[in-house]
This record gives C-alpha cells, sequence and structure tokens, in this order.
C-alpha cells in the first residue's frame, strides 16, 4: 500500500489485505484443530478483542462488506484545518482565544487547544455490513489516528493479526514439536 500510485492500486491492495488477515484467522483455527478443545478458550481472548476493539471490529466488517457488496472503501479528502478543545459544554473552559489574520495569537483555557492541519489524503469510509454501519477507527489501543488512513490502519490491524498467529505457534506449535 505504500508504493501505491494511484487511489485504485490503493483500494486494491486494501481489499487483498483485508482477505489476507481474514484468512490468517481461519487459518491458525484449522490449524488448531488438533487442540480444539484448549484452542478455543485460548482463542477467546482475542475474538473478544476483535469483537470490542474499533479498528478490529471495522477490519472485519470491512471485509465482509468489501465480499458481499460493491460500496466504494476509500475517498479522497482534501487538505483541511481545524481547531477545537475536547470536551463539550460544563467541561471545557475557554477564558481568552484571540486570531488575527488566519494565525492564533492567544489561547487561554482549562483544557489544550489542538490544532490539526491534514494534508490531501485518501481515507476510510464507513462500510455497511448485514445492514449495519461501522466507522472507520479514530484510535487503536490508545494511539491516535490523525485521520482514518488505510495504511495507519492496515498496520496497527497487522500487527494484531500477528501477536495473534505468532502466540498461537508459541502455545499449539512448540519448536521441534511440528
Amino acid at each position: 500500500m505504500r508504493e501505491a500510485a494511484s487511489i485504485e492500486d490503493l483500494e486494491d491492495d486494501w481489499r487483498v489485505y483485508l482477505a489476507a488477515i481474514e484468512k490468517c484467522w481461519i487459518k491458525v483455527e484449522r490449524a488448531c484443530q488438533h487442540a480444539r478443545s484448549s484452542f478455543q478458550p485460548w482463542q477467546g481472548k482475542y475474538a473478544n478483542e476483535r469483537k470490542k476493539n474499533a479498528l478490529l471490529r471495522y477490519l472485519k466488517h470491512a471485509r465482509n462488506s468489501d465480499q458481499h457488496s460493491i460500496q466504494e472503501c476509500l475517498g479522497k479528502k482534501e487538505a483541511s484545518s481545524s481547531m477545537y478543545v475536547e470536551g463539550g459544554p460544563g467541561v471545557t473552559y475557554i477564558e481568552h482565544l484571540e486570531i488575527r489574520g488566519g494565525q492564533l495569537v492567544e489561547y487561554r483555557g482549562n483544557k489544550p487547544l489542538i490544532i490539526e492541519n491534514l494534508p490531501n489524503r485518501v481515507e476510510l469510509l464507513p462500510v455497511k455490513d448485514s445492514n449495519k454501519w461501522y466507522n472507520p477507527p479514530k484510535e487503536f489501543n490508545d494511539i491516535k489516528l490523525l485521520w482514518p488512513s488505510p495504511l495507519d490502519v492496515a498496520v496497527l490491524g497487522l500487527e494484531f493479526y500477528e501477536n495473534f498467529v505468532h502466540a498461537a505457534e508459541e502455545k499449539f506449535f512448540p519448536a521441534g514439536k511440528h
């Protein structure tokens, strides 16, 4: 995906990635049939994480959506700038905010001012699977994503699946016992 020459190439690579990580999941299940009674409870921790974690849930449903629909999965976004304070009514207090000529001059408040300048980019789009919509993730295990970049999401998701495969190999196929 890093070397994609066009949005179409990136989209093709994204679809291949989605299929490959799901295939890893299924292949580990098949490889561990010999230890099914201990594998299934062990796998439950990972299955639970796939259900609860927004990034992993998105990947699973994006793959299903790709396999069973014709919807677009990526979209181009123009460069943008934003400024905000996290919190909301009753939580955030802005004492003073001064902007001159499009530049921030002074800010005082009870929460940090967050300024985001995002480039032209390609973002993941919401996907529909079994009549339910899934939004692209905004974070993964305390790592905030600046935007739902296919590459960033893929790298973070791949880390989970690599850990799953490695842990299964260690537990169910100890060295020298293949």
